[in-house]
């Protein structure tokens, strides 16, 4: 019963919610000394949630990757429950930046340490400033302080 939870589980992943679900999988196995190519542990995981049997570490590992992504994501997928993933600054980002392509210039300077931890703030305070608990708001937020950016930046 509490193996089949697992898999609904599983099987209840958005394709991006599992693409995550396999990179953290990864991570927790290598932990455990289990180096997996990605494309191997995919298939792994797919053939496990299709009803394959599979190792009681393997099984150990699903339910320590699903803890890692939520808080109490082991259990709530041993109940079958749904697993509430939420997004990361990182999804967002490559969300809404995958097809724009990164400046030469920047591609240069963004290896520099100091640089990349300015970016990362620079985006992570822009998105922080707009919030707002009303998605009309916040989108008139983004527009508004984008407007503003749009403006110093005309010299």
């Amino acid at each position: 019963m509490y193996v089949d939870n697992v898999r609904d589980s599983i099987k209840k992943l958005s394709e991006e919610e599992f693409e995550e679900y396999v990179k953290v999988l990864r991570v927790v196995m290598k932990e455990d000394g289990k180096n997996i190519r990605p494309g191997t542990l995919r298939k792994r995981v797919e053939n496990f949630s299709k009803g394959s049997e599979t190792v009681i570490e393997s099984f150990e590992s699903y339910l320590a990757t699903f803890d890692r992504l939520a808080v109490g994501g082991g259990l709530d997928a041993l109940r079958g429950q749904k697993i509430r993933m939420p997004k990361t600054w990182r999804q967002i980002l490559l969300k809404v930046t995958s097809d724009q392509p990164l400046p030469p210039v920047i591609r240069t300077h963004v290896e520099d340490e100091k640089i990349a931890r300015e970016l990362k703030g620079l985006f992570v305070n822009s998105v922080e400033y707009c919030k707002d608990e009303g998605k009309v708001e916040f989108y008139d937020n983004l527009c508004h302080f984008n407007d503003f950016l749009k403006i110093a930046s005309k010299k």
